[in-house]
């Protein structure tokens, strides 16, 4: 990673830190109103203000950090974007070669994740001590030529690995800035890879992944939803 694409990434984090400690802050300012009433209100009421606070805050936190993160964590394309078709179609083409990565088709989105159910690789990961399953989703935006990017965490069972392996059903999200700093590595570059080289971190799939997407012209915006 160049110097200068260094310091945009620490640029990148400081301003999360930063927004997400205003968003705090906001919150708290919100309750103030309701402190200064307090000594005139009975401790039902106050009570019953408090848990409409608290429900109002814990339904709006989660679309508030979302919209951080699509102002922060957004990525220009790079020269004239591929149709959306060809963009799929090179992403997929991942699935051809003999790496413990694979891209599913759900619904309108593609799902990038480890081949935690293939034998060969499922051992590998047992390896690796892998414990939470990766899932990195792409939404494309053909209008302003933008894919979306969000993470996903699923708990993972190895203990029958490579007979069976147990998932969990639900697919969490978490924002996972991690980018892979040592080099700007493409799909391209996975061919040329080991499996000894996969150490299953989620730099080594969102890393490729957003490196190619932006080098084929489309943008990359982080979300957590």
């Amino acid at each position: 990673m160049r110097h200068g694409e260094k310091a945009k990434m620490i640029k990148r984090y400081l301003l999360t830190l930063i927004a997400l400690f205003l968003l705090v802050i906001g919150y708290l300012l919100t309750l103030l109103p309701l402190q200064i009433v307090r000594s005139h209100l009975s401790m039902a009421a106050y009570g019953k203000a408090l848990l409409v606070w608290g429900v109002l805050v814990a339904l709006s936190f989660v679309p508030a950090v979302s919209t951080i993160l699509k102002k922060i964590w957004f990525f220009h394309g790079k020269g004239t974007p591929l149709p959306a078709k060809e963009l799929r179609i090179a992403l997929l083409a991942i699935n051809e070669l003999n790496i413990p990565i694979r891209i599913t088709e759900k619904r309108k989105q593609l799902v990038a994740q480890w081949r935690y159910d293939d034998r060969k690789w499922c051992e590998y990961m047992v390896a690796a001590h892998v414990s939470r399953l990766y899932e990195l989703r792409l939404r494309f935006n053909e209008a302003t030529h933008t894919v979306h990017m969000s993470d996903r965490y699923r708990k993972v069972n190895f203990d029958l690995c490579p007979v069976r392996v147990r998932t969990g059903l639900l697919a969490l999200p978490r924002p996972c800035f991690g980018l892979q700093p040592k080099k700007a590595m493409t799909i391209e570059h996975y061919g040329d890879m080991a499996p000894s080289d996969f150490s299953f971190r989620p730099a080594e799939i969102k890393s490729p992944l957003l490196n190619s997407i932006l080098a084929r012209g489309w943008n990359v915006r982080f979300t957590l939803l």
